[in-house]
């Protein structure tokens, strides 16, 4: 399906798309390790208000970029901030693929094209990323991409859910 996917920069008239697939996205992958009454209803107004306000103000120290199909439907994103922990490098911050078109090569393009762009904007640095420990999809998806786990930490996912993750780092 590669073929028929195009990355493009992702601007403020996307922050709905945007949010409501990171929604579908966290309501398939994080089924029984965030809590459910989470996934039901606040995890909307979560996603929406980070992705409004995230993309209210442009920003270089970011990338953002959506995968479109041949209909121009989003159908995949990325985001990697450059200066979020600067010890670690950039991080990778968001990679979502709409489930059902999971296994298609969506993700490893996303997934190339932030390291190619964390590379760029700082040279020799790794990149990093936090992976819920349960998460096991993602983290195979990441072994494959040649990820290192080099820590285990509880870490706030968003305001007052706290998930066992790991720190995925390519050197």
């Amino acid at each position: 399906m590669t073929g028929a996917v195009t990355l493009v920069p992702a601007g403020p008239e996307d922050a709905h798309a945007i949010a409501d697939l990171h929604v579908k996205s966290w309501r398939t992958a994080y089924r029984g390790l965030v809590p459910d009454e989470f996934l039901a209803g606040p995890v909307v107004e979560d996603r929406r208000t980070l992705w409004d306000t995230r993309l209210s103000v442009p920003d270089e120290t970011r990338l953002l970029l959506k995968a479109v199909d041949q209909n121009d439907a989003l159908v995949g994103f990325t985001c990697v901030l450059r200066d979020t922990e600067p010890a670690w490098g950039p991080l990778l911050d968001n990679l979502h693929v709409t489930p059902e078109l999971k296994g298609r090569g969506i993700g490893a393009l996303l997934f190339v094209a932030s390291r190619a762009w964390a590379w760029a904007v700082a040279p020799g640095q790794p990149m990093h990323l936090w992976v819920i420990e349960g998460n096991e999809q993602a983290r195979h998806f990441y072994d494959r991409e040649h990820g290192e786990v080099v820590e285990r930490q509880i870490v706030e996912l968003t305001a007052g859910i706290y998930v066992p993750a790991l720190r995925f780092v390519w050197k």
